[in-house]
C-alpha cells in the first residue's frame, strides 16, 4: 500500500474496498482480509453535521482506522532494542501482522501514551514513559499518519519531552493532535487534508499523570496546555473548538479522550456525560475513547459512534503484570464517513479484534479465540448497534 499512502500524503484519498449501503437508513459494512479472520462489523447509520463552508458539496469517502494505547513500558523496548541487532531500536516486526489493515485506511491514528526522544536517552523507567525516536518512523512505516498525544504521560519528561516528542514527530511526518510545545500554537488540531479534510482534537483528564489533584489545571510552565484538559474545557469549550475546526474547512471532526477508569469494562458517568454533549452538537462526528487500558463498549448516540475505550496496541500489559487478560486486547476500528450529494455524511464502523503476544508481536485475534469473544462482547455491550455479525 505504499503507493496508496503516497497518493495520500499528496492530497488523494485512496480508495478502500468497502461495500456501503445505498440507502440512507440502516445497512452494514465490512472490511475483510483475505488472509484474516474475518472483520467484526458493526451497524451503519446517518449523521447529519453542519457541510464545511470551504467545499462545494459533492459525494466523497474518507476512512480512517483508529487504535489503542501505544504504551511501551521497558519490556517492550528491551525487545525493539533486541530486534535492532545492536542499532537503535526497531518495532516493524511487532507491528507487521496488523500492517496491512492499518495502511489500507484512508487516515490511519493511534493513541500515543509516551513521549519520543530525539537522542535515545532517558527511556522509560517504572511508570515514566519516555521511548526512542524509532518509534515515529515505524509507526509512520506500517502506515500510520498521525496520533492523540494528550494522555496522563504527556509530561512524564517534562516541557523538554514535549518540545522533543513534536521534533521528532515532524521529523517522520506524523501528525500529532494533543499539548504543543509553546504557547503560540495550544490545543491545535492534527489535520489531515483529503477529498474530505479530517479534523483530530486530542483532550485528557491530565498531561502530568494528576490522580488526586484538580486535574483542570495544566503543569505551572505549561499553563496553554490546560486546552488539552477536558475538565477545564468542559463539553462547550470541545464543541466550540470542533465548530472552529470545521470553520477552517474540516468535513469530518474526531474527538480523541483519555478518560474514565483503568481496567474497568463499562464507561462512567462522566464518560457517557461526555459522549452525549458533543455527539448530540451537530459539530463532533466521532469519539475515540483511551485510558482505561481494556475495551470499553461502542455506542451510537444519535446517529454517530462513540468507542469510549478500544484498549492497549502495544504495551507489556497483562497476566504476566499483575494485570486483567483483557489489557492484552484491543482493536483496530475503521470508521467510514460518506458524504452523498446533498451533503448528508453517513458514517459506519467495523473493527478488527487484535491482542498483544509474546515477543509484544501485534496480532490479528481468530474468530472463535479467548481474545476475540472478549472484545466482541466488550464493544457489543451497550446494545446490539455495536454487536457482530454471526461469523
Amino acid at each position: 500500500m505504499r503507493g496508496a499512502r503516497a497518493l495520500l500524503r499528496s492530497g488523494t484519498f485512496a480508495v478502500l474496498a468497502v461495500v456501503l449501503g445505498a440507502c440512507s437508513g440502516t445497512a452494514s459494512t465490512s472490511i475483510r482480509s483475505a488472509t484474516t479472520a474475518p472483520t467484526s462489523t458493526v451497524s451503519t447509520s446517518t449523521a447529519t453535521s453542519a457541510p464545511s463552508p470551504r467545499h462545494t458539496v459533492k459525494p466523497a469517502t474518507v476512512t480512517v482506522a483508529v487504535t489503542g494505547d501505544v504504551l511501551p513500558h521497558a519490556s517492550v523496548l528491551r525487545d525493539a532494542a533486541a530486534d535492532a541487532n545492536g542499532h537503535g531500536y526497531q518495532f516493524r516486526s511487532m507491528l507487521a501482522p496488523v500492517a496491512s489493515v492499518i495502511s489500507s485506511a484512508d487516515v490511519a491514528i493511534c493513541q500515543l501514551e509516551t513521549t519520543l526522544s530525539q537522542t535515545d536517552t532517558g527511556l522509560t523507567t517504572a511508570n515514566s514513559f519516555v521511548s526512542p525516536h524509532e518509534l515515529a518512523r515505524d509507526l509512520v512505516a506500517v502506515g500510520f499518519d498521525g496520533c492523540s498525544s494528550a494522555n496522563n504521560h504527556s509530561f512524564d519528561a517534562g516541557l523538554a519531552g514535549v518540545i522533543s516528542t513534536r521534533k521528532v514527530a515532524r521529523l517522520h511526518h506524523l501528525r500529532l493532535a494533543g499539548p504543543a510545545a509553546s504557547a503560540t500554537t495550544p490545543g491545535r488540531p492534527a489535520l489531515y487534508p483529503g477529498l474530505l479534510e479530517v479534523a483530530q482534537l486530542s483532550y485528557s483528564y491530565s498531561v502530568d499523570n494528576a490522580i488526586e489533584q484538580d486535574t483542570s489545571r495544566p503543569p505551572a510552565n505549561a499553563p496553554w496546555m490546560r486546552a488539552n484538559l477536558y475538565p477545564a474545557r468542559q463539553p462547550s469549550g470541545i464543541i466550540a473548538d470542533a465548530r472552529r475546526a470545521r470553520a477552517s474547512g474540516a468535513d469530518v471532526v474526531i474527538v480523541s479522550m483519555h478518560w474514565g477508569n483503568m481496567f474497568d469494562p463499562m464507561p462512567t458517568a462522566e464518560q457517557r456525560r461526555y459522549a452525549k454533549a458533543l455527539l448530540t452538537s451537530g459539530q463532533v462526528d466521532a469519539i475515540i475513547g483511551a485510558h482505561p487500558h481494556v475495551i470499553q463498549p461502542c455506542q451510537q448516540i444519535d446517529g454517530r459512534y462513540v468507542l469510549y475505550s478500544v484498549g492497549n496496541f502495544l504495551s507489556a500489559q497483562g497476566p504476566a503484570a499483575g494485570l486483567p487478560q483483557a489489557s492484552e486486547d484491543g482493536v483496530i476500528a475503521t470508521l467510514t464517513f460518506r458524504r452523498d450529494a446533498r451533503g448528508r455524511l453517513h458514517q459506519s464502523l467495523s473493527y478488527l479484534p487484535t491482542y498483544v503476544g509474546p515477543g509484544h508481536v501485534v496480532h490479528r485475534a481468530a474468530a472463535g479465540t479467548a481474545s476475540y469473544r472478549r472484545t466482541v462482547q466488550a464493544m457489543s455491550a451497550m446494545g446490539a448497534q455495536c454487536r457482530a455479525d454471526a461469523m
